[in-house]
């Protein structure tokens, strides 16, 4: 009787081990496993890759999207419509992965791979760019400067500033100095930056200061002199008001000098004895 007894405990006792156990791992594979309304891995991260894009022209443009809701649900569903999903099976895709965590996180990780091999081709792009440092059909001379393309943020700019130069010593004699460079992301509803371009002489430097009025295109320029020498050319970007989500990206940044003078220095400043 008694060894009935302790055989049918034991039983009963393995029972409530093993069913916990069993149930831990139904429902970890019901999670684990991929629904077939869920977008596959591989597709997630070419959607989230899209969209981080998006989002980082949303930022560049904030202006515009800002005051347009329209327009942003508009880039949302370039995307969707690219990937040829809809709304719903994003958000239920982004639903499930947040619930298995460990995919979501691999699947953001081989994104942002994806954005630093972008970014080192544009680091390899710019440094073959720097290099060239050629003489072009108008009798003008490319200067090497740091960085071509350049995205500048809220972190990025210490006392609301961003400096250049000429990676170069440079030794010629008059001519007009330009400065160009396309910038995405200036705001309508901020202070404008100014950009200051300065060139230094063996006893003058001459300087000019313009406002970034719009996005697109801009260009500054100083005139040299016959017979003066330049040592250096430098200058900074001026942001009067920085702010939290700022994202202005500055390409095709050029100096170069020419020959020919373009138009009378802004300004001359002697330096102090």
């Amino acid at each position: 009787m008694n060894r009935g007894f302790n055989k049918n405990v034991n039983i009963q006792l393995r029972v409530h081990t093993v069913l916990p156990v069993l149930f831990l791992i139904l429902l970890f594979c019901a999670c684990s496993k991929r629904p077939s309304y869920v977008l596959s891995e591989r597709k997630m991260e070419k959607v989230l890759y899209d969209i981080y894009l998006a989002e980082a022209e949303i930022n560049a443009n904030y202006s515009v999207f800002s005051a347009d809701s329209t327009s942003k649900q508009e880039l949302l569903n370039s995307v969707l419509k690219k990937h040829k999903i809809t709304e719903v099976v994003l958000d239920t895709s982004l639903v499930w992965y947040s619930g298995n965590l460990e995919k979501y996180f691999l699947i953001n990780e081989r994104v942002g791979k994806r954005f630093s091999a972008e970014i080192e081709k544009l680091k390899a792009r710019e440094e073959a760019e720097r290099k060239l440092n050629v003489i072009s059909a108008d009798n003008g001379l490319i200067l090497p400067v740091e960085h071509m393309h350049f995205l500048l943020r809220q972190s990025d700019l210490l006392n609301n500033v961003y400096t250049f130069k000429a990676d170069t010593l440079l030794k010629l004699s008059g001519g007009a100095y330009e400065l160009q460079f396309k910038a995405l992301g200036i705001s309508d509803t901020h202070h404008r930056p100014v950009v200051t371009l300065s060139v230094q002489g063996s006893d003058t430097t001459f300087v000019r200061r313009d406002t970034i009025g719009q996005n697109g295109l801009f260009t500054s320029s100083v005139d040299i002199p016959s017979g003066k020498q330049t040592q250096s050319v430098n200058g900074y970007i001026y942001f009067p008001e920085v702010y939290q989500g700022m994202a202005i990206f500055i390409q095709n940044f050029t100096l170069s000098h020419s020959s020919v003078s373009q138009r009378k220095p802004l300004s001359a400043i002697q330096p102090a004895e």
